[in-house]
């Protein structure tokens, strides 16, 4: 799985969401085996129920409704089936047929699967326990009357069982792991207030970006910004309500950026963004912005401006000079009466 999820119940969403169409191949399969026969009107008619009500479970998964009465229902209904249709297997043909439990073990491994999904790992273990001491002690009371073919079956059935429960057990784990992992990743490399990405993940945008234009001689811009007379906002309605304008004009800066472009908090009252526009473009990519800040009305505080500066990338260029000359651009800014952009290069 390539996508990052945002907590350990997306990445068991998303799981759920591969596991039930599996559930559902395995009950038309049945049922179109079933309809062939006509052996069986009542496991016809609770094959097709199952059916129906999969696919709208499915469906309350993954437009995020009622997920856990789907995920408790469908365990119930998983459970119900996999016990009556063991002992079906076993009283109605396995005694009078000497046949083998087939296909039965072939879908173990997404009921155990499914009962860990939904019930987690330690109540998971147990119920599947639990369900697996019912089908052994059906087994067990027959067994004397069961022929030689019937018994392999019984017991690779039996030993799959344990095998797929201490394996899925363990997947548990690994999940939750993998998810914790991919979590702590994402916030270390996000900035906690505004979401948007923190000066670890800046500099490593900048070093890789540095290394393309190195490489490939692909240039590009950097634009610093912050809020003009940012420390009066604080002082005259508080600093909590500082941070809603730095949300709020991360958000605003987000909006009006090409999916190209990158956006970070630099630290404080300062953002930066990255764009593969050059020159003139940049310039006006920078005031472009500026002037979507001018016009906004922030909640609370009302009209604000914003000072940048402009600054490209030369292969002879570290993160530090770039930034040093995007620094300069915005001092610039700052000290020919703000709300401007100012542009600082290699002279």
């Amino acid at each position: 799985m390539s996508k990052q999820y945002e907590s350990l119940a997306d990445l068991k969403r998303s799981v759920y969401l591969w596991v039930i169409p599996c559930i559902l191949i395995a009950l038309i399969l049945n049922t179109i085996i079933q309809n062939v026969d006509a052996s069986d009107k009542l496991s016809f008619i609770i094959n097709n129920t199952m059916t129906i009500w999969f696919a709208v479970s499915w469906v309350l998964v993954y437009k995020k409704r009622f997920v856990r009465f789907s995920e408790l229902s469908n365990l119930a209904l998983v459970s119900i089936y996999h016990v009556t249709t063991f002992f079906d297997t076993i009283y109605n043909y396995m005694l009078k047929i000497d046949g083998s439990l087939g296909d039965f073990i072939v879908w173990m491994p997404i009921i155990i699967m499914f009962i860990f999904l939904t019930l987690g790992i330690r109540r998971g273990l147990y119920y599947s326990i639990g369900i697996f001491l019912i089908t052994l002690l059906g087994g067990v009371v027959v067994i004397n009357k069961l022929s030689a073919e019937s018994i392999d079956s019984l017991m690779q059935f039996y030993f799959a069982n344990v095998v797929y429960i201490i394996v899925l057990f363990y997947a548990q784990h690994m999940f939750r792991a993998y998810a914790k992992m991919e979590l702590f990743k994402k916030h270390a490399y996000l900035d906690s207030l505004t979401g948007i990405a923190n000066r670890h993940q800046i500099d490593e945008w900048l070093e890789q970006k540095l290394s393309d234009s190195r490489e490939m001689h692909m240039r590009f811009s950097i634009i610093f910004f912050d809020i003009d007379y940012f420390k009066k906002v604080n002082d005259l309605f508080g600093h909590k309500i500082g941070d809603y304008v730095l949300v709020e004009l991360a958000e605003l800066i987000q909006e009006n950026l090409s999916p190209r472009d990158l956006l970070g908090r630099w630290g404080g009252e300062e953002f930066i963004v990255i764009s593969d526009v050059l020159g003139h473009n940049a310039v006006a990519l920078a005031d472009y912005l500026r002037e979507k800040v001018e016009e906004h009305e922030f909640q609370g505080v009302g009209r604000l401006t914003a000072s940048f500066g402009v600054a490209e990338s030369e292969l002879e260029d570290n993160i530090d000079s770039l930034l040093n000359r995007a620094d300069e651009g915005l001092y610039q800014s700052k000290n020919t009466g703000k709300n401007k952009v100012s542009i600082c290069n290699y002279v």
